[in-house]
């Protein structure tokens, strides 16, 4: 079983789909319309739900990640809301600056200003999304954003 942070293929997690869609028939003899029959094809239901969630990602199989790829700089608007404990609250646009994937958009890390001096960090070496190997060794020879 996978933990949280590693990288699965997506090759792979279609294989996990079909051997738990396997599993959800497994033993149901009932007939069509049965309460068993129901509950399996409930299960049945929600695996086609996550595969399609899962093919609506750019997720790319990990064959296709293997290179790395340099992770890209983007600054993007956020707002932060903040509820002080008077009762009033404050809500500001901020702007947010992070290294991205380049094939999903998703978060890999981040450059922070420590005393005067630019310092990447949260770096990861693998899309947490899609997969794709991220090359820092290229962002680190160039200057910095």
């Amino acid at each position: 079983m996978a933990n949280r942070g590693d990288v699965v293929s997506v090759d792979k997690l279609w294989d996990v789909f079909d051997i738990e869609r396997e599993k959800a028939w497994d033993g149901v003899d009932a007939p069509v319309g049965s309460t068993e029959w129901n509950i399996a094809a409930g299960k049945i239901d929600v695996i086609n739900n996550i595969c399609y969630a899962v093919h609506d990602m750019n997720a790319c199989s990990r064959s296709d990640g293997e290179k790395a790829e340099k992770p890209v700089w983007k600054v993007k608007n956020g707002i932060v809301h903040t509820d002080y404990a008077d009762g009033s609250a404050d809500t500001k646009i901020v702007q947010r600056a992070s290294w991205c994937c380049p094939v999903c958009d998703w978060f890999v890390g981040e450059q922070v200003d420590v005393f005067g001096r630019k310092h990447n960090q949260m770096k990861k070496n693998f899309c947490d999304r899609c997969g794709q190997r991220i090359d820092w060794e290229s962002v680190e020879k160039e200057a910095h954003p």
